[in-house]
């Protein structure tokens, strides 16, 4: 047991009955905690810094509980205060993975690239118009892509994909079962770092890098493809002709439109990237041991195009832009990007069987089951993961705790762990410390790639 930990978690406690006696226990007990909570996340960020030669950032959120006009009662007797907001940083912008030259210090509210968390934007958008009317999750996606494509090009989606295309549906791209293949494999990245510069567009992306088959009958397995992200943004950009009159073309949709008017002033640094290396958008450099999909050395990725996949993975953000909008999301009483009925759709994890005797659902519609990373899987936990080019990152809501936590890294590591890691150790020492216990010790494992477990002893 890490005794100093314990004596000053002890020390806390003390301090706040102390506090409470003296002052009332709101005021000072809120700022006492956030005070831990903000030491907890530092030296948890200056722990992997060191381990893993990286900048990162994280944030701590839970949003105002009283603009729903109450507080749910899963929420009493918990104790982390309303309108909390907590970012810190570690290590420098400019290094990572022993590549690089240190001299910029990370901030708190850098702009990182965080790859397929622009999922997360793009699935809740197409949700929006399932909420309008204008589209149903059992349309067929032809529907409502074909129109763009003739306009543009004068083809269709059966031209590249046969008729078998016919049989997916919107649905299907939401839940990850289309049965279509990822375009991010070694053709596109072989071409990507050699045009490092170059912007490709959803058109291309389909015509050249998808192949023109299905894999499997849609519905019929499940399984992660963000080729499935770039078609619904096509969805996307084809329904806002019908309101905006401008000419049909896929890069007049504005990605941040998917944010209500009346909060989007509060995201300042979310932006959404069509063009441009990410040394044009961020001074957070990439870099990268290697590419899961694709033979890449060692590198800093920082001049090679921040487009990542259009509307499947080009989100540039602050951790704290990235927290609130995932509250924002999420939040179980009163969300406010899509409706309750919505998130019920999106944290909706059944799914098929990859094969017989494999339970695990891992997708719902633009979101992760991440329950295994900060346990047994007996506290729910939900949002997505970003795996691109140099930046690894994760953002996760805690439902029964209601409140958000958020990581993102200038490295990416073969094995994807740091994020998870990060939220396998914050989690259990914040939920000890709003419990009233001493921190426990926490180790995260991952046996190949990505999806580990989170093992704590107290």
């Amino acid at each position: 047991m890490d005794y100093s930990r314990s004596i000053r978690g002890l020390w806390l406690v003390s301090v706040l009955v102390l506090m409470c006696l003296v002052q009332g226990c709101s005021g000072a007990t809120a700022d006492v905690q956030l005070d831990n909570f903000r030491s907890i996340l530092q030296r948890i960020v200056n722990d992997l810094q060191g381990q893993y030669n990286m900048s990162v950032a994280a944030a701590l959120y839970r949003g105002d509980t009283r603009r729903s006009g109450h507080e749910s009662s899963i929420y009493k007797n918990k104790a982390m205060p309303p309108n909390t907001s907590i970012a810190v940083a570690a290590g420098y912008t400019d290094a990572g993975l022993d590549m690089g030259h240190a001299s910029r210090e990370a901030l708190p509210d850098d702009v990182y690239v965080w790859g397929s968390i622009t999922k997360m934007y793009t699935g809740p958008a197409v949700l929006q118009l399932v909420e309008k009317g204008l589209v149903d999750l059992n349309d067929p996606i032809s529907m409502h892509i074909d129109p763009l494509l003739e306009h543009i090009n004068g083809s269709r989606l059966i031209d590249h994909f046969g008729t078998n295309i016919s049989r997916v549906q919107i649905h299907h791209l939401l839940h990850m079962t289309s049965g279509l293949e990822d375009f991010d494999g070694e053709d596109y990245a072989q071409y990507q770092f050699s045009h490092r510069h170059y912007d490709f567009s959803p058109i291309e992306i389909i015509g050249k890098y998808v192949p023109g088959r299905l894999r499997y009958s849609p519905g019929s397995r499940q399984s992660y493809c963000s080729t499935n992200y770039v078609l619904l943004g096509l969805v996307l950009a084809n329904h806002i002709h019908g309101t905006s009159g401008s000419n049909y073309s896929w890069s007049t949709y504005h990605q941040k439109d998917v944010i209500p008017a009346a909060l989007r002033e509060a995201f300042k640094t979310t932006d959404f990237v069509n063009h441009g290396p990410c040394e044009e958008h961020t001074p957070v450099h990439g870099f990268t041991a290697g590419y899961t999909t694709a033979v890449i050395p060692p590198q800093d990725v920082w001049n090679v195009s921040c487009a990542g996949g259009w509307t499947a993975g080009n989100f540039l953000g602050s951790v704290g832009d990235v927290a609130q909008y995932t509250y924002d999301l999420y939040n179980v009483d009163n969300p406010m990007i899509v409706s309750k009925a919505s998130v019920a759709h999106m944290i909706n994890f059944t799914a098929p069987e990859y094969s017989p005797g494999h339970s695990f659902k891992f997708y719902g519609m633009g979101t992760f089951n991440l329950d295994w990373s900060v346990g047994d899987g007996s506290i729910a936990a939900y949002g997505h993961v970003g795996d691109t080019y140099g930046y690894q990152s994760q953002t996760t809501y805690f439902p029964s705790h209601d409140f958000v936590l958020t990581v993102a890294t200038n490295v990416e590591t073969n094995t994807q762990k740091q994020p998870a890691q990060f939220t396998c150790l914050a989690f259990n020492e914040i939920l000890a410390a709003l419990e009233g216990k001493n921190a426990p010790t926490c180790e995260f494992i991952v046996p190949h790639h990505f999806i580990g477990t989170c093992n704590c002893t107290y």
